[in-house]
């Protein structure tokens, strides 16, 4: 699994591996499920501690923290499943986009390719986790989830959008398009400018998914 994170060429070998998938799903599956349990106390915290809206009572108030946290367990549980789900719909998109350009590709090894590459994105959610526990508490939903791009040098009043779009071209979020590209290229035998145009649309499901979060934050 290690190719992935360094050595297209070794990793391009993996992608055709029949069950090469499964190592990172499982890896993957642990750190994330892992990483939900160790971030729910924090996020109960900051759930306890916003301002309460006006239009609710203090037991109205209570019951959403309860929803919140439950739905937070259930997706504790149902990491595996929502994962194999996500990458399993990446390939789907990759295999969309084969078909468009004319790559002659096969669902599975695109799997393996997304499950692979899909580790890169693991350490991100590392990294966030360490920069969390390295703050010690904290009191916003903004604190939750530290910034790893240029977003770093923005406050928390900056624009909800402008965050958004910075915060999601990370170190690790480029690391992963690089790696996907390349990995692509030399397992089909294509060129990265049409690797690149595979992987397009991944990355800008991606930014769709952080600028529809953004919607959700107050601000």
């Amino acid at each position: 699994m290690g190719n992935f994170f360094i050595d297209p060429v070794g990793a391009a070998q993996r992608v055709f591996r029949k069950w090469f998938w499964l190592g990172p799903l499982v890896l993957i599956s642990i750190v994330s499920t892992i990483a939900i349990y160790m971030r729910m106390p924090l996020m109960q915290h900051v759930l306890e501690v916003v301002p309460q809206p006006a239009n609710l009572s203090p037991e109205q108030f209570q019951k959403n923290i309860s929803i919140a946290m439950t739905i937070q367990r259930i997706s504790m549980y149902l990491t595996p499943v929502l994962t194999g789900v996500f990458m399993a719909i990446q390939a789907l998109i990759l295999f969309g986009m084969c078909s468009i350009v004319t790559v002659n590709a096969k669902f599975r090894p695109l799997f393996n390719l997304v499950a692979g590459c899909s580790l890169i994105q693991m350490l991100a959610a590392i990294a966030s986790l360490v920069i969390l526990k390295a703050k010690g508490e904290v009191s916003t939903m903004a604190e939750l989830n530290p910034p790893l791009g240029l977003d770093i040098f923005l406050s928390e009043e900056a624009n909800k959008y402008l965050t958004a779009i910075i915060g999601f071209f990370s170190l690790f979020e480029i690391w992963w398009a690089v790696m996907m590209v390349l990995t692509l290229s030399a397992a089909f035998r294509v060129s990265k400018g049409k690797a690149f145009a595979i992987v397009l649309p991944l990355l800008l499901l991606g930014l769709v998914f952080r600028l529809t979060g953004a919607m959700f934050q107050r601000g």
